[in-house]
């Protein structure tokens, strides 16, 4: 079949181009360009009108079918349809189909193979309808997903789901543990006398019976489904019912010990004389933990009581157990660096307990992907940079290949108290740094006037503007021009203007979220007016007036896009959302609402710099995810709106009391962000601890409230992802 190639207009859409084909079946019967763009599809392309089926357009990879098979014929009921069977469902003009939709749907062809699918109804140049088909074949994407999934997910010796596939299905269930939705237990456990049959017959005996075990459970419905190897002969049982099934602790226990009691057998092979029994250690969740490695680590614990107590026998963790030495809370959070025209240039990485012994004894074993993972630099582009402490591992040759050049600024310090051979040591290890192309800043002076060595490495250095020996500091400014100096500690609006005046190009601190000097109630400007009303509406309590938020948001079309481009974000779930009535049937009215009001802030705040809103946002997810963690569950919807509006006023240039006397929240959120005794008042001093690395602070709150802290540090680095997908 020829194509032609005129010069004809090629700027049709998809549309147009079937609107305007007549009743010709040829592609170099089209206009233009089109024929031959129709014939390198990689699609079958097939238009069918009347009700007789005919088939007036078929394209050259719609045709080759047909000839191939020698069924070639204008009617599509004798000859294309009879190639994919069901599709002349989905066309009116067949007698069985009512209409079409431009959904996309899965049909198979008589060989087998799978197509992609969409039909749709257009007009031709006479007036007449006519329905497009286009197919196209996706069994290999198909078979390339599934090695893809079998890969990550399935075990390659057991053909069972792999620790990955736990790791993902159990995230799946952590919000509605969280809210108390669901319980359940993980059974971890692992084969007694394994290491054994390993030792006398050899690992292949070993994977034989590996093998066995899990076709034997996999067979029996009670765990098929259930069941996952984390590796070695350590598998795990995940079982989880709605909350309310049991009536007590005791009665889930009891129910599934009697489950897993049916697993305790011996197994072995028939060419074998030594048996495997099973020791099984349980641990309940939520009751011990709401991260599948908490959960993981007692299950551990019960199983080894279940071998010190014989074996082949069940063990449920209990806090006498668990007498492991605790870690140090660990937490961390990031400082933003800002310069002076309230922009963000980037962010501090600080981490608690982070105190290095960089000696040749003592190697700390620092988790990079911790850093990676809390700025989410692998879901985000932009253009901040991330400030991370020295140290001697980030010089290994895995750091060095995984830690993004063009991220990451690494902070040393000024080695002039130490000895000289050690000075020389320090000062190589950071030109090694500068030469794999990482930028570094200096912090934390000993002395007035550090090596001119060590200058000349750094791009950057950091000191607080009232630091002592601040003349000669002054001075030490004044001469090294190349480099960026970076005031710390910029915690007020004078702090700012001090920095600034001493010459400081960047600046650290919560500066820009401290109360101005107020001397009347200042007006709120046309331009966030809307804004405010739409956070008066969505504060409220009582139900919203969707009437009157509508008619605010449809008279604002920059308003509409930015609410649909919210609802439509990685940080809500939805797609192709198109309207508040959609919306309230997707996600409910009380969801909606928190939406809303993060629009709001938005707006209200934004000629203000952009870590007041991402600081109020972050406060506000990372409340929500902690409040039903509480020994006395707390309102995660009331915890949302407390790190939400704690900010408010300063984006709105009000006190407190002025912005809450015009907006209508609950009393319980009124009296906590006003008073100290309210029900959430304390979450106010706990995001200022957090957000100036106050330590002891935090882990005082954590203890005081029964909180887990790697819960508590796993929802603020979920914080940080939830703000960086929402603002993508």
């Amino acid at each position: 079949m020829s194509k032609n190639a005129s010069s004809g207009n090629t700027n049709l859409t998809f549309g147009s181009v079937f609107k305007g084909l007549s009743k010709k079946t040829d592609s170099k019967d089209l206009p233009g360009d089109i024929g031959g763009i129709l014939d390198t599809l990689d699609s079958e392309i097939v238009v069918v009108r009347g009700k007789g089926c005919e088939v007036i357009f078929a394209n050259t990879k719609a045709q080759s079918r047909l000839f191939i098979e020698g069924s070639y014929s204008n009617k599509c009921k004798v000859s294309y349809s009879t190639h994919f069977p069901g599709i002349c469902g989905h066309c009116p003009y067949s007698g069985t189909g009512t209409s079409t939709s431009p959904d996309p749907f899965e049909i198979k062809d008589t060989n087998g193979r799978t197509n992609t699918a969409r039909c749709n109804i257009v007009q031709w140049i006479d007036g007449s309808p006519a329905n497009i088909f286009v197919l196209r074949d996706i069994t290999s994407e198909i078979e390339i997903k599934e090695r893809l999934y079998k890969l990550a997910y399935i075990d390659q010796l057991t053909l069972i789901p792999n620790r990955q596939k736990l790791k993902d299905d159990f995230s799946q269930l952590e919000g509605k543990i969280a809210n108390n939705e669901l319980s359940g237990i993980i059974a971890l456990f692992d084969l007694d006398h394994f290491k054994a049959v390993n030792d006398t017959y050899g690992h292949n005996t070993g994977d034989v019976i590996l093998c066995r075990l899990t076709e034997h459970l996999e067979s029996d419905k009670v765990f098929s489904g259930h069941l996952y190897r984390l590796g070695g002969d350590e598998f795990v049982f995940l079982f989880y019912d709605q909350s309310d099934k049991f009536n007590s602790e005791d009665e889930a226990k009891a129910h599934y010990k009697e489950v897993l009691s049916t697993a305790l057998r011996d197994y072995t092979l028939p060419s074998i004389d030594i048996k495997c029994t099973l020791s099984i250690g349980v641990s309940m969740f939520p009751k011990y933990g709401g991260t599948l490695s908490e959960i993981l680590r007692k299950a551990d614990i019960a199983m080894y009581m279940a071998k010190a107590g014989g074996r082949n026998q069940i063990a449920f963790f209990e806090d006498k157990y668990d007498s492991a030495q605790k870690f140090k809370d660990l937490f961390i959070n990031i400082q933003p660096i800002l310069l002076e025209t309230g922009k963000t240039f980037g962010y501090e990485l600080i981490e608690s307990g982070n105190e290095d012994k960089d000696d040749k004894k003592t190697v700390i074993l620092k988790e990079f992907n911790r850093t990676l993972d809390a700025l989410g630099l692998n879901d985000i582009e932009n253009q901040s940079h991330y400030f991370i402490s020295y140290s001697k591992q980030l010089l290994t040759p895995t750091v060095l290949k995984n830690l993004p050049r063009d991220k990451f600024i690494v902070q040393v310090s000024d080695p002039g108290t130490l000895s000289k051979s050690q000075k020389l040591e320090t000062l190589k290890n950071y030109n090694e740094l500068r030469k794999h192309g990482y930028l570094l800043s200096l912090t934390g002076l000993n002395s007035s006037a550090p090596d001119q060595d060590l200058i000349n490495l750094v791009s950057y250095c950091k000191f607080s503007p009232s630091d002592k020996n601040s003349i000669t500091k002054k001075r030490f400014m004044a001469q090294n021009q190349r480099v960026k100096f970076i005031a710390i500690n910029v915690d007020s609006i004078f702090d700012f203007q001090e920095a600034k005046s001493a010459g400081f190009h960047l600046f650290q601190g919560y500066y820009f979220n401290q109360p101005v000097a107020l001397q009347k109630t200042k007006e709120i400007s046309p331009l966030k007016l809307n804004y405010f009303r739409l956070m008066k509406l969505s504060s409220t309590n009582d139900y919203m007036n969707f009437r009157e938020i509508s008619t605010i948001i449809s008279s604002d079309v920059a308003l509409s896009y930015k609410l649909l481009r919210i609802l439509n974000s990685a940080a809500v779930g939805l797609r192709n959302v198109s309207s508040i009535s959609s919306a309230v049937a997707y996600m409910g009215e009380e969801s909606l609402k928190k939406w809303i009001a993060v629009l709001a802030l938005c707006g209200i705040a934004e000629d203000k710099p952009l870590e007041l809103v991402r600081l109020s946002l972050i406060r506000a997810r990372f409340s929500e995810l902690i409040a039903p963690n509480f020994q006395i569950k707390r309102n995660p919807q009331h915890m949302f709106m407390v790190g939400m509006l704690s900010l408010l006023h300063i984006a709105l240039e009000k006190t407190r009391e002025q912005l809450l006397e015009e907006l209508p929240v609950a009393e319980e959120i009124r009296d906590s962000l006003l008073t100290k005794t309210g029900l959430y008042s304390d979450m106010l001093r706990f995001y200022e601890n957090y957000e100036y690395s106050n330590w002891d602070a935090v882990s005082q709150f954590v203890s005081a409230n029964n909180l887990n802290p790697v819960f508590v540090n796993d929802a603020y680095v979920a914080s940080l992802k939830w703000y960086n997908d929402l603002v993508k």
